[in-house]
C-alpha cells in the first residue's frame, strides 16, 4: 500500500530536498543495497525495463526480481539494514542497543 501511495507520488518533488519523491525511493534502496552487501535486493519505484516485472515495465510497486518473486534476505542482512552501520554485530540505526531475538543476540555475541 505504501509503494502505491508513493508510486502515485512518483514525479513530485520533495522539499526542502528538490529530488522526486521516485529518486528518493532509489537512493534508500541502493543504500539498503549497501548496507546488506549481498547485491540487488531491493529497488525504487523506478527501475530500467529490464530489471522491471517479466522485463515488461519499468514501474515498481513490488520490489521483485525479473519473475516477479520478492527477493528473500538472511537474518544477518536484515541487521545489517535495520542496524544501518552495514555490520551484523554493530547495533544502531532503527535498533540502536540491538535486537533483542535470538538471531540478533547471537550476532551480537559472536562480534563481542
Amino acid at each position: 500500500m505504501i509503494r502505491t501511495v508513493l508510486y502515485e507520488r512518483a514525479q513530485e518533488l520533495v522539499p526542502p530536498y528538490n529530488i522526486t519523491v521516485a529518486e528518493f525511493t532509489i537512493r534508500i534502496s541502493n543504500l539498503r543495497n549497501e548496507l546488506a552487501k549481498r547485491g540487488i535486493k531491493d529497488e525504487g519505484l523506478i527501475v530500467p525495463i529490464e530489471l522491471g516485472a517479466e522485463q515488461r515495465t519499468s514501474s515498481n510497486i513490488i520490489s521483485a526480481n525479473a519473475d516477479s518473486l520478492g527477493y528473500g534476505r538472511t537474518p544477518a542482512e536484515i541487521l545489517r539494514v535495520v542496524y544501518g552501520t552495514g555490520d551484523k554485530h554493530q547495533p544502531g540505526g532503527f535498533l540502536p542497543k540491538g535486537g533483542n531475538g535470538k538471531i540478533a543476540r547471537e550476532q551480537l555475541l559472536q562480534g563481542a
